[in-house]
């Protein structure tokens, strides 16, 4: 390509001159305004054809009124010469078909590089170029490489169809990068290269569409980055990898299509999230272990919805990561949804508890296999305890529903037990009294004579018999502690409190069936009750909670 940085250099790298394009543009330049070439719209391959064809696929060179080469296209960029001065806002033009490729490193625009609504037959590069504004909106590109480039202002590649590799690795944008509605076709390389990119304002991919990576590692953003309706069609790798990107205000990531390919989110930061739940990929293909966000803003906030959004992106190579719960519950509970943050979090336990259990199982050589197979018992139960009885210490007033339903069903047994006549006063003296042994004798159901609750035999058999009141007043037993089924399983179950039935009565395994089932089915009910107040205890006061 012809090195053009002098008006003489014109005539010596053309000396067929100037097409009638070139000539147009000139003198737009010089006179500081905008250049339309023809009518402005995007020019076709090549001339029309004489049949009245204007397909796309037409070849051939292209049109004398839309042609400019693209060293003296670099020669205007750059600001002209003396003899040649660019005024105004710099080069503006529509329409052109450049041809050649366009090497702009490391240098510098005069003014504003516009250049909308053209076809580049070749790559434009830009290494450490420094631009005022860059706008090639709905052009065509072979490939545009601003690795480095520093833009004063906006960089617009507004619905361009680009062919090659666009790459703005390292880029530092002013203002901010606007791609909605831009194809990338390229096959053999990223989309769209923004790794390490620093964008003062937003970026916005709306409505884009990339058959290969979309690459935003590392890059920092000071407004939004915008990928609503976006069409991330990568056949393999990553669609978007976005890892370590920093945005400050949010992320929009609404009615996304990721057909293919992964979207790795790992540590990066938004500020707001804004989402659906059908624009994120399945389980598998979405990595958000380290992401983070401020707030979630405009999108789904219950808690069954963002727990099946953090399934599809929590689990890598058969390894969960627990920080994806531990960040929404923190925003939940920041927002205000406390209900929905314990739900995240209490789910996060039981992932947790079932992958160490699936890894404890995997390991060879820490465990014995007879070991292992004893230990995964132990862990299965103590899981599904912490999980049902106080939720992982997220729901630790379940504990209180357990113990109800525990003195509930060993409400059961003891009154069954009681009135087929299978308990006896808990104590020693009463036992070898002369009433107690009467009654024992006598009596299919001593406790309830004795008591009072019940007329002796022979008081039953009169006729009429007595009022029961009246044998109450004189019954042996009428001033020990009164027999009650709620409250003597209350007192069995329950550890902390002291009702004073268990102290006043016990089953005896000298009578029938149900006092024998009963006097081993208490240490059940004990064990369990422990259990449950234990559990209860320890996520009331936070014991058990990991975070």
């Amino acid at each position: 390509m012809p090195l053009i940085t002098r008006w003489s250099d014109i005539a010596t790298a053309y000396p067929d001159g100037l097409t009638p394009a070139e000539e147009q543009l000139i003198a737009a330049c010089q006179a500081g305004e905008e250049c339309k070439l023809e009518d402005g719209k995007l020019p076709l391959k090549g001339p029309p054809s004489p049949t009245g064809d204007t397909g796309e696929d037409l070849q051939g060179p292209p049109s004398p009124t839309r042609a400019i080469r693209a060293d003296l296209l670099r020669y205007l960029i750059l600001g002209g010469c003396e003899e040649c001065r660019v005024n105004g806002w710099g080069v503006q033009m529509e329409g052109a078909h450049v041809t050649g490729p366009l090497d702009l490193s490391f240098a510098q625009a005069k003014g504003v590089t516009g250049l909308p609504k053209c076809r580049f037959d070749r790559d434009i590069t830009a290494l450490q170029f420094r631009f005022e504004l860059l706008n090639l909106s709905h052009s065509i590109l072979s490939g545009l490489d601003l690795q480095g480039a520093v833009v004063n202002g906006s960089v617009f590649l507004r619905q361009i169809i680009a062919n090659g590799k666009v790459d703005i690795n390292g880029a530092t944008i002013g203002g901010q990068l606007d791609c909605d509605g831009a194809t990338f076709e390229t096959f053999y390389a990223p989309a769209l290269d923004a790794e390490g990119v620093r964008v003062t304002g937003s970026v916005f991919l709306r409505q884009v569409t990339a058959r290969t990576t979309v690459d935003v590692r590392g890059a920092i953003i000071g407004g939004q980055l915008a990928c609503d309706d976006a069409r991330f069609n990568a056949t393999e790798g990553a669609a978007l990898a976005a890892q370590r990107l920093k945005v400050t205000e949010g992320l929009f990531w609404r009615g996304v299509s990721v057909a293919n390919g992964r979207v790795g989110l790992d540590s990066a930061h938004v500020g707001d999230l804004v989402d659906d739940l059908d624009s994120w990929p399945p389980e598998g293909r979405l990595i958000l272990d380290g992401f983070t966000y401020d707030r979630i803003s405009g999108a789904f906030t219950d808690a069954h919805s963002r727990i099946t959004w953090l399934e599809r992106g929590t689990t890598w190579e058969d390894e969960f990561y627990p920080q994806p719960f531990t960040q929404l519950a923190k925003v939940l509970h920041e927002m205000g949804h406390e209900g929905d943050a314990r739900k995240v979090l209490l789910h996060r336990e039981k992932l947790l508890g079932r992958h160490a259990r699936a890894r404890a199982l995997a390991e060879q050589g820490r465990f014995t296999r007879l070991k292992k197979r004893l230990a995964h018992p132990f862990r299965v139960f103590w899981d599904r305890a912490l999980r049902y009885v106080a939720g992982y210490g997220y729901a630790p007033f379940r504990s209180i529903g357990w113990l109800v339903f525990l003195i509930l069903l060993a409400t059961f047994p003891a009154n069954r037990a009681w009135k087929e006549g299978s308990f006896a006063p808990n104590s020693g003296p009463v036992l070898v009294s002369e009433d107690w042994q009467t009654l024992a004798k006598s009596e299919a159901n001593p406790a309830a004579v004795w008591s009072g609750d019940a007329l002796p035999a022979p008081m039953r058999a009169l006729d009429p018999p007595p009022q029961l009141d009246n044998w109450r007043a004189e019954a042996p037993g009428r001033d020990w502690e009164t027999f009650n089924r709620y409250a003597w399983a209350a007192d069995l179950v329950i550890p902390i409190i002291d009702l004073g039935q268990t102290d006043a009565w016990a089953p005896s395994t000298t009578r029938q069936g149900w006092g024998k089932a009963l006097y081993w089915l208490r240490w059940v009910f004990i064990l369990a009750g422990w259990l449950v107040t234990a559990l209860g205890a320890a996520a009331i006061t936070g014991l058990i909670r990991r975070d």
